[in-house]
């Protein structure tokens, strides 16, 4: 982890179930610095439960939340120009009846490939962008169409990045999430998961997960700072 992003994280205060408070983001925010990640993207839920979170809506919150955040880090003399924080926005789209309409309305917040490749000499490598859409399922259904969600993703030249399959343990097996990468669903692992904070048979699934190199990048899911304490990581 150590360079890298956290690639799913509830750090925007107030839009959700997420953090409450500036105050509680920015205690997220040291914990991540301190094991040594460049950077984290905000992932607010956009569901049916939440008709507020609009893109639209989210990237004015994202402008004033990350520019306070770069004043009150500034001013606790923690960083550099070298060592900045990067906050990034994108969201966690439910696959919901409301799904095929954010899709539709073509103004979808996704996860640019740029910000999950660990620079090199303090470069980027030169890649292909690539453009994510970091989606989750609800934990006790699969809903209707899923799969048709899922491919309408990929026909307008996006990429479907399920959030945390490993926590699926009652709907999908490994069997399950192959067939998935196969299908060209690429996969965002809960690096709580990996250390049981989800129970033994989420970090069995995890791990098999992992071993299969099947993942392409990680996040806390971090809701709060008691959350992300709790989750234990370590350097």
């Amino acid at each position: 982890m150590r360079g890298g992003v956290d690639a799913h994280c509830h750090l925007l205060p107030g839009v959700d179930d997420g953090a409450e408070t500036p105050e509680e983001s920015l205690a997220v925010i040291h914990g991540l610095r301190s094991l040594g990640l460049r950077g984290a993207i905000c992932t607010p839920h956009i569901m049916a439960r939440f008709p507020q979170n609009t893109p639209v809506h989210l990237r004015k919150l994202f402008a004033d939340f990350s520019s306070a955040v770069d004043r009150k880090l500034e001013n606790s003399k923690i960083q550099t120009q070298d060592s900045k924080f990067q906050l990034h926005l994108a969201a966690e789209y439910m696959l919901d009846e409301t799904f095929p309409r954010h899709l539709e309305s073509g103004d979808l917040l996704t996860i640019h490939s740029a910000w999950l490749t660990p620079p090199q000499n303090g470069e980027l490598f030169n890649c292909q962008l690539r453009h994510y859409v970091l989606v989750e399922l609800p934990h006790y259904m699969l809903p209707p169409g899923w799969l048709d969600m899922l491919d309408s993703i990929s026909s307008v030249g996006l990429i479907p990045l399920l959030a945390h399959p490993e926590r699926y343990l009652r709907l999908l097996d490994l069997r399950d999430i192959r067939a998935l990468v196969n299908r060209g669903v690429a996969l965002q692992g809960n690096l709580g998961s990996l250390s049981g904070y989800y129970g033994r048979g989420v970090k069995v699934l995890a791990q098999s997960i992992l071993d299969e190199g099947l993942y392409t990048t990680f996040g806390t899911d971090s809701h709060s700072n008691f959350m992300f304490e709790r989750l234990k990581l370590k350097l």
